[in-house]
Parts: C-alpha cells; structure tokens; sequence
C-alpha cells in the first residue's frame, strides 16, 4: 500500500531571492512610473526622479541575478533554464493545464518550471536591453547605430509588462493547484514534494524510490 509523504526540499538559494524580489518589487515601481511618465501629469519630474531611484535598485539586482546565471551553483545557473526532451515534454503538460483552466494536473518539477523557465532567459535579455536604452537616454543619447532608444525602451517595457502580468496569474494558478508552495518557495527557499512511500505490506511488483533517486529525475 502506498503511502504520500510531504518532503521540504531546499530549492533557492538566498542570493537568488535575493535578487528574484528586488527585480520584481523594482521592475513594478519602474513599469508604473514609466507609464505616468508617458501620460505627462503634472508631476512628471517627481515621478521621473523616483523612476531614477527605482533604477538604481534595479540595476544591482540584475547584475546579481545575472552574476548569478553564470557563476553561481544549483537552480541558479543558466542550464537551469535550459529546455532538453524531458522538460519540453513536461512544459506541454503545463500548457494542458493552462488550455483546461487547471482541470488537467501540473507535471513534477525540481525547481523552474518547465514552460516558463526558457522564457526567463528572453526576459533577462528585455531586462538588459531596457537597462541598457535607459543609461542611453539618461546621458541624452537618444540614438547608437542608427536605432531609437527610447524605441527599445519602449519594447522592452511591453515585453516585460506582458510578461509580469502573465507571470503572477501562473504563479497563483500553481500555488492554488499543487502542493509545491511556490510562492512561500521564493521567500524562504524551500518546495514541497509529495513523495509515494510503500508500506511493508509492498504488493508484488511495486517498488520503492529514495528521495535522492526522484530529485535526480525532476532534475532531468
């Protein structure tokens, strides 16, 4: 007889919060500020000074989080989010749940969701190309090879707009459909995994898993 047992797993380092909440909470003062700035009210320059201040948050937690990608350890890396077979197979099953609503369940994953975790690599490319069109206009250079920074700027702010949005309605939609703890995952590093343990009274062709061994496969 199998028997379901929850096992806390550590899954995010400190540093990867860290960055993760100072990205977020900054990336939304930057998008809310940025879109006041385009309605022109008439306190343009107390919202330009605070889009300023919010960069300046912003920037050291992408540097980190990016320091991170290449040179840290674990969930960190960049291969992390890379798709192979197993995770491509796995981000089609969370594009079920989406199309069904949550009627169909969510794969086993170890740490980045399968579907969203490629899509982390284009966001920190948006992120990079909004940082970088932004240090452009603050120096007043409004062109570099012939392009538009504030028309960068602008794309990079749709694309990370877009993204955030759909990001907080998935990561809602997981937390209420599973028992990983994804939101309490990103504060204190921890997920949740529900593990099958078979009694002694194991029926004849059943067999058990260590922890370790089922890490190893969500890991694939």
């Amino acid at each position: 007889m199998q028997v379901q047992t929850v096992t806390r797993v550590l899954v995010w380092s400190r540093w990867l919060r860290l960055s993760h909440w100072s990205l977020g909470i900054a990336t939304l003062g930057l998008l809310m500020t940025g879109w006041l700035i385009g309605l022109d009210t008439g306190y343009s320059t107390i919202i330009t000074d605070l889009h300023y201040l919010l960069s300046g948050v912003f920037l050291p937690a992408l540097l980190l989080r990016l320091y991170l990608l290449f040179f840290g350890s674990g969930t960190d890396l960049l291969e992390d989010c890379e798709p192979n077979l197993h995770r491509l197979s796995q981000a089609w099953e969370v594009i079920r749940f989406y199309l069904t609503l949550g009627k169909l369940p969510l794969p086993k994953w170890y740490s980045h969701n399968p579907l969203w975790g490629p899509i982390y690599l284009a966001l920190f490319f948006f992120l990079i190309l909004s940082a970088a069109s932004g240090l452009f206009i603050l120096n007043n250079m409004f062109f570099a090879v012939g392009i538009s920074m504030l028309d960068l700027h602008l794309l990079s702010f749709y694309f990370i707009l877009t993204f955030t949005v759909l990001h907080m309605i998935a990561v809602f939609a997981h937390d209420t459909s599973n028992r990983a703890g994804d939101i309490s995952a990103m504060i204190n590093g921890f997920r949740q995994f529900e593990i099958s343990e078979l009694t002694t009274n194991q029926n004849p062709g059943e067999q058990t898993i260590p922890l370790e061994n089922l890490i190893k496969t969500l890991k694939q």
